[in-house]
């Protein structure tokens, strides 16, 4: 599999970065009286759904761990999985957008864009080689009917 550092890791990674930007250019700052509202509804959405695709996936009995998808036994395609494909990334994006929010720097938002592409081309792709290898037209079917995000 192409995954070299595990989704939780790669969000610490993107904080981190986020931190360094708001550090070394501040220029990028903006000042939004609702930041911190917008911040904290963020990260209380993200719980939500990230606790909901792992209580789904806890239902269906099948591995919550992204590096090894081919441990998963059955597609997941109810609860939140019906609305999404990749609810826990959804969670940790809101997460780093709450972050973005609450640092008040434009630029900190550049890094959840790169967030996106690097979770997608090196762990959603792979993962759904995988999944489509396991479990076919079941999952192309799943594939067809919700979408990758949102």
């Amino acid at each position: 599999m192409e995954l070299k550092v595990i989704p939780v890791v790669q969000v610490i990674i993107a904080m981190a970065l986020m931190a360094a930007i708001q550090s070394t250019i501040p220029t990028f700052a903006y000042t939004l009286q609702l930041s911190n509202y917008i911040s904290g509804s963020l990260v209380f959405i993200g719980i939500i759904i990230g606790f909901s695709a792992i209580y789904s996936f806890r239902k269906h009995q099948t591995t919550v761990n992204p590096s090894k998808p081919e441990s998963s036994s059955t597609v997941v395609n109810s609860g939140i999985y019906h609305y999404s494909r990749n609810p826990m990334y959804v969670a940790m994006l809101l997460a780093l957008l709450a972050y973005a929010f609450y640092l008040e720097n434009l630029l900190a938002f550049v890094i959840c864009g790169v967030f996106i592409w690097y979770i997608s081309k090196y762990q959603i792709t792979p993962e759904e080689r995988m999944l489509e290898k396991l479990f076919g037209q079941e999952y192309q079917h799943y594939c067809q009917k919700v979408r990758r995000w949102i």
